[in-house]
């Protein structure tokens, strides 16, 4: 039996000099709003919305999981929360303007960006010396 019927996953990481980054582009106001909207419908017994770090769809966000049924939503802002509430957490259906309905395409955005952060972290001087 399932604690919830839906944990949404909502980035809010924050990577110093990146303006790709979900908290650059308003990731803390879409989670508050997230959160907001579950209280006023009464479905905190239903829903469960945690901030985490990256989801590696950078540049693309603010990112967003909903599970179990593991959609993938970016380009969210706080416009779009009554609509992802309503229309996925309560109707059950997928907002297909925000997501991810490509999942070829989704694990390879994320494997390039996995890639680039790897990258960019090998070319740190070490700070070992």
């Amino acid at each position: 039996m399932l604690a919830f019927h839906h944990h949404v996953f909502v980035c809010t990481n924050r990577k110093p000099d990146d303006d790709g980054c979900c908290a650059a582009r308003g990731s803390e106001q879409v989670l508050e709003k997230f959160r907001a909207g579950i209280r006023a419908r009464n479905l905190q017994g239903d829903v469960h919305v945690t901030a985490c770090g990256s989801l590696g769809t950078c540049g693309h966000g603010p990112n967003m999981v909903v599970y179990p049924d593991g959609t993938w939503y970016s380009g969210v802002t706080v416009n779009d929360i009554d609509e992802i509430i309503e229309q996925h957490l309560v109707a059950g259906k997928v907002v297909e303007r925000l997501a991810w309905l490509d999942t070829d395409l989704l694990r390879q955005t994320i494997a390039d960006n996995r890639a680039k952060s790897q990258s960019r972290k090998q070319a740190e001087p070490s700070s070992s010396k």
